[in-house]
């Protein structure tokens, strides 16, 4: 088995989270008493947003790519960031890292084709970050043939308020559940044949989404395709 690095901590329940799906999808796959061969380093998440909300992207990065370095210096046979909003480092964490980067947008975009070639308007739930950030467009858009559809300037307000505040703090209830449901059902009237749970802390509400149209919970599909990089040979 390879040793994945895990660039964690962006917030912490999202690496609860991903921990957990990891080891799952490793005893799943090797059986027995195998548990996922990784490295974490887990940052203080009140360091990264303050340097994104203050429109310092650069100063996130910087601190993701020393945590790719420290995960390689510990023996990282690949990298995988544990949020789909630190995916606007990826470039710069793979570079950083020296080894493969398992990116949760092209492994979304490719599951998603897979399970429903004739699917083309694909809705799109994640931070303000994440969809400002061009790595959804390349990877869903362009990478895979979706035609996005997008929260508009106040849904992403209210999803910002909902991610960076209960769900970030591990408090995620139904009453949060029901805000993303009145947004997925926008993005359905809207032409969305489905919706990718674009953020690792909307996958925990998504036993109470109600929703018309599947929902693609892109923090298990990367999960899978990290446990799937570990065992291949």
């Amino acid at each position: 088995m390879k040793t994945a690095g895990l660039i964690g901590g962006v917030a912490w329940p999202s690496t609860l989270s991903y921990y957990r799906l990891l080891n799952e999808h490793i005893q799943r796959e090797l059986g027995g008493l195998h548990s996922a061969r990784c490295v974490i380093v887990s940052l203080d998440f009140a360091d990264v947003i303050a340097a994104m909300t203050a429109g310092r992207p650069d100063d996130a990065r910087a601190q993701m790519e020393t945590a790719a370095r420290q995960v390689r210096a510990s023996g990282a046979d690949l990298v995988a960031i544990l949020a789909n909003t630190g995916h606007f480092a990826a470039d710069a964490v793979q570079a950083a890292a020296g080894v493969p980067l398992v990116h949760v947008a092209r492994e979304t975009g490719d599951h998603v084709a897979a399970l429903y070639p004739s699917m083309r308007r694909l809705g799109l739930l994640a931070t303000s970050f994440a969809l400002d950030a061009p790595f959804f467009g390349q990877m869903l858009g362009e990478g895979a043939g979706f035609e996005l559809v997008l929260p508009d300037a106040a849904q992403r307000r209210t999803l910002d308020a909902a991610i960076f505040g209960p769900l970030a703090l591990g408090e995620a209830g139904e009453a949060d559940a029901a805000v993303i449901s009145t947004l997925c059902d926008d993005l359905v009237a809207r032409g969305a044949q489905g919706i990718v749970l674009g953020c690792t802390e909307l996958s925990v509400v998504k036993p109470w989404i109600a929703c018309s149209v599947p929902l693609f919970d892109s923090t298990d599909i990367h999960a899978r395709a990290i446990a799937r990089e570990m065992t291949r040979a």
